[in-house]
């Protein structure tokens, strides 16, 4: 009578651990991570890119998007206050999505002032015409104000230290010569129209440039540190009617009558 030995077999689970090659230490099997591990590298998140939608849909690149959300941070904040780490919070995106559109906070905050520049270059283009009055410079004033107020976080700080502005910055220094000849070119179309009398002394021409952009420039920083949001257009066509003053000595009759017009419109 023959004798049969019977071969256990191993079980399968115990031949698995047996090959199983050994995992270095330190690196987990990426069937390890735990849901609450951030996304691999490059991986959008969800925020991000609901963001990135609502933004193409409305025709606004990320690009303007950044600038559009910085100059509304700034215009609570603060230029020195600003960082791009909330203005990334507040776009649900990365640092690392901002810093690829624009590599330093200085780079969005030049964005933000050339873009003023445009804004400021068209609304020029189409209100200082050939047919300009005294309301209409009036107007214009008024427009410019309330561009600057919309910009206001970026304008004070490019207005604060005139003197390093136009020793450094070319552009700026650009601007403000460009500004001047407009206004030149504004007071001679008054005269041309028989609103003003020609300003026959050059230095007397330049100071009463300077003393109205002064006195604007000083008004909307004065008006935007005491009075809530909804009083600025009051108190900003107050403020731009004084500015006119300064031209109250070079007025015709007709020029006269219209300012008094303002005036009366304002009380």
């Amino acid at each position: 009578m023959s004798t049969q030995v019977k071969t256990e077999k191993k079980k399968p689970q115990e031949t698995d651990a047996a090959v199983q090659p050994k995992r270095k230490r330190g690196r987990p099997r990426k069937t390890d991570k735990t849901a609450g591990e951030k996304s691999p590298r490059g991986v959008k998140s969800e925020a991000a890119r609901k963001t990135r939608l609502a933004a193409k849909r409305a025709g606004t690149s990320t690009r303007d998007l950044i600038i559009a959300s910085a100059n509304e941070i700034i215009n609570r904040t603060g230029v020195v206050d600003f960082r791009i780490e909330t203005l990334a919070q507040s776009l649900s995106l990365s640092p690392g999505n901002i810093t690829y559109h624009f590599p330093k906070k200085e780079d969005i905050i030049a964005a933000i002032w050339e873009e003023y520049i445009a804004v400021m270059r068209d609304t020029t283009a189409e209100m200082i015409t050939p047919l300009l009055d005294i309301k209409q410079l009036f107007l214009y004033f008024r427009t410019a104000a309330a561009k600057a107020i919309g910009y206001a976080g970026v304008t004070t700080y490019y207005f604060g230290d005139m003197g390093a502005l136009l020793r450094e910055n070319e552009t700026f220094r650009r601007q403000i010569q460009r500004g001047r000849e407009l206004i030149f070119a504004s007071y001679d179309t008054l005269e041309k129209n028989g609103y003003m009398k020609p300003i026959e002394n050059p230095e007397i021409k330049e100071l009463t440039f300077d003393s109205q952009m002064a006195m604007l420039r000083w008004w909307i920083n004065h008006a935007l540190t005491k009075y809530p949001e909804q009083d600025l257009p009051m108190v900003m066509d107050k403020y731009i009617a004084l500015s006119l003053l300064q031209l109250i000595p070079f007025l015709t009759e007709s020029g006269r009558r219209q300012f008094a017009s303002i005036v009366n419109l304002i009380k």
